[in-house]
């Protein structure tokens, strides 16, 4: 093939669609030059692989069924986003596509210049060079196909794994030790609510294990992972006075997660008695401070991330000090690459801790890798599951409608459908609103169950009104705003304000289309703005940050709500000075907007729920999208969002969208074997 003019129909057809980066073509280019004999279907092939590995894929199965699957979901986003360009997508026969690019990977016709061929469990040594791509054989003679650098961090998880985790045998613990352990600890805790603090079997047996080997604590929200780790720590600590001249680190994937896990920590903290603070108290005082002084950091800046070597200071060469204690919260949320580039920094002596929720979305890179491990069958089982959430208890709703979303998850078992009626806001009582924890509800009457039979049109005209019924109470947030002054915050109005922004939150599965986060917000700050309007900004507006601001200690998914001075519009953000014993000095901070760029700032009224992961509101309105086979209609983007709620939930789909989504698990394969 001389040219790429049918090729780059395909991959621009691709991109329309949403499903591939424009680097992926100079790849794709690369690929060619070093093969020029690749016909026009594998080129074709490796453009749907390339998406695939956008999605987040770290291999591929060579199985009809998941490529297709993902063609069909393209076509289901592009319908979503109602694109209006013409393209030749319908004219591809994409079966004949997989079918040859299969054909030809396994009957060698790509030459060893771009793909290598290895086991599964094959490693790769430091100094070998391989070509972009490999092709894995397993002991079940399935193949799949890898970028080759998912497969050097693949096996380095494995060996890593080995070392930090296998090595060091879990001895079995006693219900003398968990009963000792839940009576020590609370001795040294304040009193919640009068009652005597107490820690739960589980979370005892996790304090118990941390005594004795690095552990993988898995939990749902508010299932206390945190305060297990504090009391680890504690302990560690108190039955060992050495380690207080350890270094210690905390670290998550994203600046806001590792701010949350020091909040939290030092929240915990807090409850510690009164009498452990004290300097006559000298070990737990010195105990006390060494905690309180510990400090939250993305896992790019502890392993020390250079762009100029596009390298980490930190690695396999040179690893961390042998006297180190590693906390390393929101694992779900680490890909593959990073997750091998921490493990092989961390060294055998280290006591390392991990924190996560496998059900949670997966990582946006690569991988989903805490999820991958939790699979394993090893010898040693180095986990702790956290099962008992003081966010909602089982018995709650929302607690029982989490519970069913995961066992379809973990045990497959059939979702029951919902019946979803009509919004309140759409009949001619709008008022009568329920109380229940857990709603489902419709924006379309049931003659338009076919989301294809309602106009646009009439749509937008429904989502109008049950916005108006639902901003509620945050139509005070322009009146509270208008009374805080950026050059003297008022710490009570600031804790009024901000307390009123997290009562509610829209969760979309999508940024485009009628029912994403951009239609949504414009809705809302139209309803919200009224005349006031001197610049991009208006009076009590949510906003968030979508690009780190080192400078301003401003992370990606960071609140904030809009405050004035004269006509200048400020942002008004929640960052408690942890380390100040009077918390209530310095907790907040207003930074005109004009410092920010542009582009690093969004709306937030309604926000996706990949970035609602980590946070919690009061209550919680959840948009799936409308069509069936939707790549966003899964599992993971249901039980995130769902479990984001304290005190209620609305669901906005339909009883067979929700099963749907409910029903379907991503799964992203590793190829780890631990």
């Amino acid at each position: 093939m001389k040219n790429f003019q049918t090729i780059d129909i395909f991959f621009d057809n691709l991109k329309e669609m949403r499903g591939i980066n424009e680097l992926n073509k100079h790849l794709l280019y690369f690929l060619k030059k070093l093969q020029p004999e690749l016909s026009e279907n594998a080129l074709k092939f490796l453009c749907i692989c390339f998406s695939l590995w956008d999605d987040g894929y770290s291999c591929i199965p060579l199985q009809k069924e998941i490529l297709i699957e993902k063609w069909d979901g393209l076509n289901k986003l592009k319908i979503s986003n109602n694109a209006l360009f013409e393209n030749d997508s319908k004219n591809f026969n994409f079966e004949q596509i997989i079918d040859c690019g299969i054909q030809e990977l396994l009957n060698n016709t790509f030459s060893g210049k771009i793909i290598a061929r290895k086991n599964l469990d094959d490693k790769i040594l430091d100094d070998e060079i391989l070509p972009p791509l490999i092709l894995a054989n397993a002991e079940n003679k399935n193949h799949y196909l890898y970028m080759t650098k998912h497969f050097k961090a693949k096996g380095i998880i494995e060996d890593s794994m080995e070392r930090i985790f296998k090595g060091r045998e879990s001895q079995a613990v006693s219900k003398d030790e968990i009963d000792k352990c839940i009576a020590e600890t609370s001795k040294i805790t304040k009193p919640l609510k009068g009652k005597p603090f107490e820690l739960n079997n589980e979370q005892a047996l996790a304090v118990v294990r941390g005594q004795k080997e690095n552990l993988l604590i898995t939990g749902g929200p508010g299932t206390g992972k945190t305060t297990v780790v504090l009391y680890i720590l504690w302990n560690l600590l108190n039955s060992n006075s050495e380690l207080l001249n350890y270094s210690f680190y905390l670290a998550a994937p994203s600046g806001k997660a590792a701010d949350r896990m020091q909040e939290s920590l030092q929240k915990n903290l807090n409850q510690i008695r009164d009498e452990f603070k004290d300097s006559k108290n000298e070990k737990e005082f010195r105990i006390y401070n060494k905690l309180r002084k510990l400090e939250g950091s993305t896992i790019h800046r502890l392993l020390k991330y250079s762009k100029n070597s596009n390298n980490f200071s930190f690695n396999a060469e040179n690893q961390f000090p042998k006297n180190s204690v590693f906390v390393i919260d929101e694992a779900s949320m680490i890909d593959i690459n990073l997750f091998a580039s921490l493990l092989q920094a961390i060294p055998n002596e280290a006591k390392f801790f991990i924190l996560g929720d496998p059900y949670q979305l997966p990582s946006v890179d690569a991988g989903a890798v805490l999820g991958e491990i939790l699979k394993q069958k090893s010898e040693k089982d180095f986990t702790v599951k956290l099962v008992h959430s003081n966010r909602f208890t089982d018995d709650s709703e929302i607690g029982k409608l989490a519970k069913k979303i995961k066992d379809s998850a973990e045990n497959k078992v059939p979702f029951k459908s919902q019946e979803f009626s009509l919004h309140p806001a759409l009949l001619n009582s709008p008022n009568e609103f329920s109380k229940k924890e857990v709603e489902y509800y419709t924006l379309q009457e049931k003659t338009h169950s076919n989301s294809t039979n309602i106009s646009r049109k009439e749509l937008e005209k429904n989502l109008e009104k049950f916005l108006i019924s639902w901003l509620g109470d945050f139509k005070k947030l322009k009146e509270l705003a208008s009374k805080i002054e950026p050059h003297k915050l008022d710490m009570k109005l600031c804790h009024e304000i901000w307390n009123l922004s997290l009562t509610q939150r829209i969760l979309c599965a999508e940024r485009q289309g009628i029912f994403g986060v951009e239609q949504i917000n414009q809705m809302i700050c139209s309803l919200l703005e009224g005349s006031y309007r001197n610049s991009n900004y208006f009076l009590g507006q949510l906003l968030m940050i979508n690009k780190n601001q080192e400078m301003y200690k401003l992370y990606n998914g960071d609140m904030g709500i809009v405050i004035y001075e004269r006509n200048i519009p400020y942002i008004l953000l929640k960052k408690a000075n942890l380390k100040s014993e009077q918390s209530m000095q310095n907790e907040f901070v207003a930074y005109p907007l004009s410092l920010l760029p542009t582009d690093s700032i969004e709306n937030a009224f309604a926000i996706t729920i990949h970035k609602s992961q980590g946070s919690e509101y009061d209550h919680v309105t959840l948009f799936l999208p409308r069509q069936s086979g939707h790549p966003l209609l899964n599992n993971q983007i249901v039980y995130t969002g769902v479990t984001r709620a304290k005190k209620s939930v609305s669901v906005i789909a339909s009883e067979d969208i929700f099963k749907e989504a409910c029903e379907r698990v991503i799964s992203r394969e590793t190829g780890i074997q631990i």
